[in-house]
Formats: structure tokens, C-alpha cells, sequence
């Protein structure tokens, strides 16, 4: 674990006004994550966690407070600034994949290297290395729509790698899994951290991956606190 930290979180706080009734989802939320660690944040369903992580990702904005990813301040971008930002230095893998069904697993992997305007060898060869790091080479001309739910999750990681982020964020990657896959994508989360250098943040209720992790959190009522040692979450 490297001692840069490529995403800092300070007081971040945001709410959501459902009718008359205002719900505080974060509450003053402060932490660093620093490159090379991988780190889950467990808590119950509706505490925010994944607001936290689209917030991280520039797809949300807090209420107040500060994020700085990699030395950027979000709140200084325009929204051209934070796709730009996505598509460079933070991946963001939602639940449900976030892949098109009907692209093949070679176009879907490709797709933020065409968008950043790679040069076709280049992108062949990274989408390649890509594919082969999660194990799903041999699958290019597949189309997403034909895969299991690991598969499409090691895709999900794949085009998450192909531009070699320094923040990947992961929404509940091991959801809906048996246990052999899930070990395999929390395994590849792992490598990733370990071998490129990247902060990995995982949203997760899974308690069959919580050893992997090298630190853990809890985000309950809005308020996020560490957790150690991470075998000890609720």
C-alpha cells in the first residue's frame, strides 16, 4: 500500500428532499484512500454508500464539503472537466454492470478508448492485456447479452482497466455470485490494487470477501467511521 492518497474526502455531506421530508444520506463524511490499497465500505442498504461512490466518481455533487481525486478538486470541474476526469483516472463499475448487452465484450472494453480517442492498434492491444488480466480471453466476439453474471463482471472490470485508473470504484461487484466467483472478481479487485498501483474502493454487503480488504469502513446514519479489524463489521 502506497502512502499517496489519490482520493481525499473532507466534511462531505449531502441530502435528498423526498416531498416535505429532507433525508441527510452523508453527514460531514472525511477519509483518505491511497494508492495501491483496496477498501470495502459495508453498512445497510440506503446509507448512502452508493451516493458516496458516485460522488467520488464526479456523477453526483455534494451539498458541501470537498473531494479531491488524484490532485483534482471536483467541485472546480465542469462537467466536461469530470467526464474527462472519468475517462482518464476514475472507473466506476455500478451494480448492474454498466455494460451494453448487445456490444460484443471487444466493443464494450474498447468503448472508453474509442471515447478518449485512442488509436486503434493502441486500443487493440490494451483492450488485449485487459481481458486476458480477468481471465476472458477467447470471449471477444461474445456478445454481453450470452455471459453468466461473473463474466459480465470481469468484463465490467476489464473496460474498468483498460485506461490503468488510479481510482476504481466498484458498486457490490461480488452481489448475486456464488462463492467461487465471487472469490474470482474480488481476486482480480485485489491484483488490481496490488499491481497497478490503484485505490480500490468496493461497496459491499459480502461478508465472504471482507479478508481481502486492507481496510474497512461502515457507513450507517450518514456518518462514515473505520472499521478494524475488518473481520469485525456487523
Amino acid at each position: 500500500m502506497g502512502d499517496e492518497a489519490v482520493v481525499i474526502l473532507r466534511n462531505v455531506s449531502k441530502a435528498y428532499v423526498v416531498g416535505r421530508e429532507k433525508f441527510m444520506v452523508l453527514l460531514n463524511v472525511s477519509a483518505e484512500f491511497y494508492r495501491g490499497e483496496m477498501v470495502g465500505i459495508h453498512g445497510p442498504s440506503g446509507a448512502g454508500k452508493t451516493t458516496l461512490l458516485r460522488i467520488i466518481a464526479g456523477l453526483e455533487r455534494p451539498d458541501t464539503g470537498t473531494v479531491i481525486v488524484s490532485g483534482y478538486d471536483l467541485g472546480t470541474l465542469d462537467e466536461a472537466g469530470l467526464s474527462l476526469l472519468r475517462n482518464n483516472i476514475i472507473s466506476y463499475i455500478p451494480q448492474d454492470y454498466g455494460l451494453v448487452e448487445d456490444f460484443t465484450v471487444q466493443e464494450n472494453v474498447e468503448m472508453p478508448l474509442l471515447i478518449g480517442g485512442v488509436r486503434r492498434e493502441v486500443r487493440k492491444e490494451r483492450v488485449a492485456e485487459a481481458l486476458s488480466y480477468v481471465g476472458m480471453q477467447g470471449k471477444e466476439r461474445v456478445k454481453v447479452r450470452y455471459l453468466s453474471g461473473g463474466e459480465k463482471q470481469r468484463v465490467a472490470i476489464a473496460r474498468a482497466l483498460v485506461t490503468t485508473p488510479s481510482v476504481l470504484l466498484a458498486d457490490e461487484p461480488t452481489a448475486n455470485l456464488d462463492y467461487e466467483n465471487a472469490m474470482r472478481v474480488a481476486g482480480v479487485l485485489k491484483g488490481i490494487s496490488r499491481d497497478f498501483g490503484t485505490a480500490v474502493i468496493i461497496v459491499t454487503h459480502d461478508q465472504r470477501i471482507l479478508d481481502l480488504m486492507d481496510r474497512c469502513y461502515t457507513l450507517i446514519d450518514g456518518v462514515l467511521r473505520p472499521v478494524s479489524p475488518p473481520e469485525a463489521l456487523p
